[in-house]
């Protein structure tokens, strides 16, 4: 039997979806104006996603699944979460020709994933725009 980590056990990621819904609730109110918020609403206009969508990849970001691709540029991996239901330990996702691709798309349902956006690729945002802003602050 595989050892669970710990950000996988049910507790814990509804713990997450629930602060990710508590924070789209502070960021269209506008309690909230900060880069998680820009990336909500960067999806929302680009993706047309709706918030299940938005809790699912703001979660995975929250539960730190996202981490640079060692070898790869311009490509992350994305820890699978079998409780948002990943049926893999790991995915990647990597920007080709300007459009985010992730593993996901040659899995089941893969299909529908490409036919808009997955929540491996949503996580993936939220990190890199939150990447962007660390280093412009290690600048400073």
């Amino acid at each position: 039997m595989s050892k669970i980590r710990a950000f996988q056990s049910d507790p814990v990621v509804n713990f997450a979806k629930q602060k990710a819904k508590e924070k789209i609730e502070r960021c269209e109110s506008g309690t909230d104006s900060d880069s998680v918020c820009d990336v909500i609403r960067f999806a929302k206009e680009r993706y047309g996603v709706n918030e299940s969508w938005i809790v699912r990849s703001l979660a995975r970001y929250m539960l730190n699944t996202v981490r640079k691709h060692d070898k790869l540029d311009n490509a992350w991996l994305v820890d699978g979460i079998p409780r948002l239901g990943d049926s893999h330990a790991v995915y990647m996702v990597w920007l080709e020709d300007g459009r985010y691709k992730c593993t996901c798309f040659t899995h089941t349902y893969g299909y529908a994933r490409r036919a808009n956006i997955c929540t491996h690729i949503g996580a993936v945002l939220f990190y890199t725009r939150q990447r962007r802003l660390d280093e412009i602050d290690k600048k400073d």
